[in-house]
Parts: structure tokens; sequence; C-alpha cells
């Protein structure tokens, strides 16, 4: 008994071991589950950032495979992410909505004036609900939804050409999108 009591640190130590080697590598970080997931986008109504006359709405998303992306001009992953954005917008002419999360709207629309706007409409959510609608943790964040205005894919991050060519693009060309 006493050989076997001096066994069972090693055999903690052991276990410990196998649980982070398998978190190090085969967690997925940019795949942290949504409740909304085969669920139709949530019902929003914001304003546009360039035209404040104008809503963008749920009702944006249907008929068409698109993108929805969370962003603002404070986020530097955002910043990061946005030339990646700019490509889908203009090669392969994917339908991005944007909505602008806590952001001051002369500071978003500076930022795109400068950096050049890939979105078909960008939505304020000032006060962040719609993004807490949608689930949303923290900026970027993602949502491939289909022509039904379904949510089928989330990505939490920034999209890269990695992210892109493995995972979102063969997606969205599965789903009937460009």
């Amino acid at each position: 008994m006493k050989k076997f009591s001096t066994f069972i640190p090693l055999i903690i130590l052991f276990a410990l071991l196998i649980l982070l080697w398998r978190e190090l590598f085969y967690s997925k970080p940019n795949e942290l589950p949504s409740a909304l997931i085969g669920e139709a986008v949530p019902t929003f109504q914001l304003h546009d950032l360039f035209n404040s006359n104008q809503l963008v709405t749920q009702k944006d998303l249907l008929s068409h495979v698109s993108l929805v992306n969370v962003w603002a001009s404070w986020c530097d992953a955002c910043r990061i992410e946005h030339p990646m954005l700019m490509k889908i917008s203009k090669e392969y002419r994917v339908p991005i909505y944007g909505i602008n999360y806590k952001d001051n709207p002369t500071d978003a629309q500076n930022f795109m004036q400068q950096s050049g706007n890939p979105y078909v409409k960008i939505g304020q959510d000032l006060t962040g609900n719609v993004a807490i609608d949608f689930g949303v943790y923290g900026t970027p964040e993602t949502f491939v939804v289909n022509a039904q205005g379904k949510i089928i894919y989330r990505h939490i991050g920034v999209i890269d050409d990695e992210s892109w060519n493995k995972v979102l693009y063969p997606l969205i060309k599965k789903l009937g999108g460009r």
C-alpha cells in the first residue's frame, strides 16, 4: 500500500499533462459554441453609420449568403483584420454587413474613410445591445448567415488567409455564396 501511495502524485501529474496537451493541440479558440447556430439572426434595427436616416435590420441579410462582422475603430484586432475584409469584399464579392460596436460614430467614419469600406451597410450599435443579442464576447466577431437569414457559423477573432481559405470561404461556397 505504501508503494502505491508514492505513485499517486505521479499519476495526478501525468493526468494534468494529458489535459494540458489536449488543450494545447486540439482546442479551437476561434470556435466558441453559439446557441444561435442554426437559428434566425436576432431581430435588430440600427441606424446606418453614414446615413442616420437609414436603418440596418436583419431583413437586409435575406436572399443572399453574407457575413456579419462586429467591429470597432478602437479595436486593434479589427484594424489588423480590416485589409482581409477589404480583400473579401473586392476579390470574392461576398456581402459583408458591419455592426459597429460601442464606438464613437465620428471615429468609425474616419476609420472607414482612411482604410476603405468593405461593408454593404454598417449599423451603429452604440449601446452594445445588438451585439449582446448575437452573443458577442468581443471584437472582432464574424457570423456566416445563409440566404434564409440563419446563422450558420461564428468566427471569433481576426479573419486571416488561413481561416478564410480553410473554413469561411468553403462554407460560403457550400451555402451557394460566391
